[in-house]
């Protein structure tokens, strides 16, 4: 079986995404599955990782001057021209179109005219302050339309897509895996990340957003609380690039630190994987309070790496942190927006600190066990040949097989 993967023009460069997208291949060359790689119109920069080949799209000439909505069509027709170049050359059995879903719109068509069937990873984003997710548009339908298995990271983005009207399509759940290897046992706990006289007091770690529906707020407010009880205890926030930036005459991060939090809560920047690899084993407790109203389809791959490294979780109970965690046993789970039960979680995990290592224990042994790229490498070949079975089916004229 050979696969034609359709990736984000950075798979070539070291990044968080190059890493993720080489471990879900390696796992698939492990099962047998050949793979050819080629990424979406960008900047071609850097030869190609070792033991890796990756066909390139080049971006149009001057597409800036296009304006954003000519620009974007012409990128999809660039990648249209080039995917069906590679098709022809090597010959794939089907084509995998990864994040970001925008490039199926290229694919499509594209697979339509060479007759190869079309497997699409969906990523639906909510949209800030509503109740529902952004809804999904009409090119995007049409996009996820036309592919014969759509992969969903979580039940909650299938019923999601379900709900938009995405029917009729095998729509197949394969969970993602923590950027991190996990731990048969919780790291020993490093120093760091601590102002000067606090070495060794209790670390905090929260990795999200700073909208209001990431909860980080709330977790202000409940580590004021926790200082009355707990003096020594700080916070360490990171988070996308570029987000935590911190204050030049302050020295405070972009959310409002009261005075008697002031020395207390240290902003660190974007958590990439090599951060997360050291600020993580060195956290007592990382916090994930998202809200309801956050709406996230999928757990945060914060959230994933936290638990393969063998911390203690304490997370609101949305449905993605349901799905993943079991009260009591792998993490607390504490009502979503609720200042009060977010205090009370965090309160009695810090006054019963031999909980700490239980907890991290069982949630790095549910991700390396149920969460990890060799399992995900298996999912997504068993869709393939489901999805290659059908195929064959149809072309001779038979029903296929639901079983």
């Amino acid at each position: 079986m050979r696969v034609l993967h359709l990736l984000d023009h950075s798979a070539p460069r070291r990044s968080d995404y190059s890493r993720r997208a080489q471990a879900l291949l390696q796992g698939l060359r492990a099962h047998g599955v050949q793979t050819v790689h080629l990424t979406g119109p960008g900047q071609a920069t850097g030869g190609d990782a070792p033991g890796w080949h990756f066909y390139r799209t080049r971006a149009p000439v001057c597409v800036e001057r296009l304006g954003p909505g000519l620009g974007a069509a012409a990128r999809i027709a660039a990648l249209a021209l080039r995917l069906r170049q590679v098709a022809r050359l090597t010959r794939p059995d089907l084509i995998h179109v990864h994040l970001p879903t925008a490039h199926a719109l290229a694919a499509v068509p594209v697979a339509r005219l060479v007759g190869l069937p079309l497997v699409i990873e969906a990523e639906r984003r909510a949209s800030a302050g509503s109740t529902a997710p952004a809804p999904l548009s009409w090119l995007e339908r049409r996009a996820l339309g036309g592919a014969q298995a759509i992969a969903a990271g979580s039940a909650q983005m299938r019923a999601s897509l379900r709900a938009e009207g995405v029917g009729g399509k095998r729509i197949a759940v394969i969970p993602p895996a923590p950027d991190l290897v996990a731990c048969r046992q919780p790291a020993a706990r490093r120093p760091g990340f601590a102002p000067a006289g606090l070495e060794g007091a209790p670390l905090l770690a929260y990795a999200g957003g700073l909208h209001a529906e990431g909860g980080l707020e709330l977790l202000l407010a409940a580590l004021a609380a926790l200082r009355r009880r707990f003096p020594a205890l700080r916070l360490v926030v990171a988070g996308a690039e570029g987000e935590y930036a911190p204050d030049a005459r302050t020295g405070m991060g972009p959310v409002c630190v009261t005075d008697a939090l002031r020395g207390h809560v240290v902003y660190t920047g974007a958590l990439s994987y090599r951060r997360a690899a050291d600020l993580l084993p060195r956290a007592d407790i990382a916090v994930f309070p998202a809200m309801r109203a956050a709406n996230l389809l999928a757990p945060s791959r914060h959230l994933l790496n936290a638990m393969a490294q063998g911390c203690a979780i304490v997370a609101s109970d949305i449905a993605c942190h349901r799905e993943l965690l079991v009260h009591g046993h792998s993490g607390i789970l504490f009502r979503a927006g609720s200042g009060g039960a977010l205090l009370d979680a965090i309160g009695g995990l810090l006054a019963e600190p031999r909980r700490l290592a239980a907890l991290g224990t069982e949630a790095a042994a549910y991700v390396g066990s149920r969460r990890n790229w060799e399992l995900t490498a298996a999912r997504y070949r068993r869709l393939y040949e489901r999805v290659l079975a059908e195929s064959h089916c149809r072309s001779h004229g038979r029903a296929p097989n639901r079983l």
